[in-house]
């Protein structure tokens, strides 16, 4: 199995300034999206499983959880890489 990250990292260090900087817009604007719709998306299923008791839909939340936490990382790694910068 490869290892994902690190190819990220490196991609991420290849950039200047600039560049990171409008990735992370990127990212965070992905990432706010995301919230978005998965906050609509868990309002859904308790308005569903309160009218209709547990069935299908309920555990959709919890189906896109690490799919959260990738998006999240990945506007970290960003961050993470312009903070390093700006302290060099």
């Amino acid at each position: 199995m490869k290892n994902t990250k690190q190819p990220e990292i490196n991609k991420l260090s290849e950039l200047s300034i600039e560049e990171l900087t409008k990735e992370e817009k990127k990212r965070s604007a992905a990432h706010i999206t995301f919230c978005i719709i998965m906050g609509i998306l868990i309002a859904a299923c308790i308005y569903v499983t309160i009218k209709k008791g547990f069935n299908g839909i309920t555990p959709l939340p919890l189906a896109f959880f690490p799919l959260y936490l990738i998006i999240r990382n990945s506007w970290q790694n960003a961050r993470k890489e312009i903070r390093s910068r700006k302290l060099d």
